[in-house]
């Protein structure tokens, strides 16, 4: 791939809240360009709507977004390969988003903000994510308004759960 791949979706979400998770696809992003999509082909993958498959892999790959949206990666090793994969912060990030569709209602993007940021509650850059929070108010409105009021309930949450265990 001409960019290095970025490991998001459901697998990020496996990685970084633990729990129960079947992935039935691959989600990297940046999408590819003409001339990652001639390798994909060359390396037997074939596209199936919007994944690419290939009869010997267990999943297959998307190319769900641009990943404009993604400003941390971390390198993590699985089964023995460094990938790059979106920051925790930037996965719950995406998931609070997702989560304003629905709001107030809480939806299973709520529930898998909830356990990252519960997952991850002393670790997550909480800084980040309100200065991030604050830039999309100002690029949209109603978005950053909504996913402020997610952030809230979720943060709360997770604060309450943690407190809860960590208590002796």
């Amino acid at each position: 791939m001409s960019t290095r791949p970025i490991v998001v979706g459901g697998t990020a979400q496996q990685y970084w809240a633990g729990g129960e998770y079947h992935p039935t696809d691959l989600d990297l992003c940046p999408r590819p360009s003409t001339r990652d999509l001639k390798a994909l082909v060359e390396v037997g993958l074939r596209r199936s709507g919007r994944h690419w498959v290939r009869a010997d892999l267990p999943v297959a790959v998307e190319f769900p977004g641009s990943g404009d949206d993604i400003e941390r990666t971390v390198v993590v090793k699985v089964l023995g390969v460094s990938v790059l994969m979106i920051s925790c912060e930037d996965l719950y990030l995406d998931r609070v988003r997702q989560a304003t569709v629905s709001w107030p209602r809480e939806d299973v993007s709520f529930d898998s903000a909830f356990e990252i940021a519960l997952t991850n509650y002393i670790g997550i850059d909480w800084e980040y994510v309100r200065e991030r929070i604050g830039a999309t108010v100002l690029a949209e409105l109603k978005v950053g308004t909504l996913m402020r009021g997610v952030n809230r309930r979720v943060r709360s949450r997770a604060r309450r759960a943690y407190l809860l265990t960590a208590t002796p």
